[in-house]
């Protein structure tokens, strides 16, 4: 028996010839390979250095650089632009809400007007204030007869010693 002819190389040389994703080892498993079975295969094509000049510098730094600016263009025209959407918005809320307070302290005024109009207590200072004028004036009336009857009575009395009341 040569060495070739050992179970053990035989099924090894059987398992590597299978294509990817067959390899089961006979249980109807796939066996995961992480590479190892194509790194022993010499069926498999190896990679080789003209590859990697096909696909170019890994590290473009103009590139880099374009992309970065770029990125950060777009990036600040879209929060430019959010934030004067957020702007019309919170002017838009505070027009509501202006309005609405505006509202409430037209209303809440009407409400004290008329308070003041149908309340009993305004309505009887209201008399009372309006009996205190009539009563003034009565009296300011009833003094400017007096002065006046005062005045006219003044010249036909004699005056010093002799006149008088």
């Amino acid at each position: 028996m040569s060495k070739q002819d050992t179970p053990g190389k035989k099924f090894l040389s059987n398992f590597l010839n299978l294509p990817y994703g067959k390899k089961t080892f006979g249980t109807g498993i796939n066996i995961p390979e992480f590479g190892l079975s194509e790194m022993f295969d010499t069926n498999v094509p190896q990679s080789s250095d003209s590859n990697k000049t096909e696909l170019g510098d890994p590290y473009n730094r103009d590139q880099y650089n374009r992309d970065l600016r770029n990125m950060m263009i777009t990036g600040g025209a879209l929060r430019e632009y959010e934030a004067g959407r957020e702007a019309k918005r919170n002017l838009a809320s505070a027009e509501k809400y202006f309005q609405m307070a505006s509202t409430g302290q037209e209303s809440a005024a009407r409400r004290r007007l008329m308070e003041d109009q149908f309340s009993p207590t305004k309505i009887s200072q209201q008399k009372l204030r309006a009996q205190q004028g009539e009563a003034v004036l009565m009296n300011a009336i009833a003094n400017q007869g007096n002065t006046a009857a005062n005045i006219s009575t003044a010249g036909l009395s004699p005056r010093g010693r002799a006149g008088g009341r």
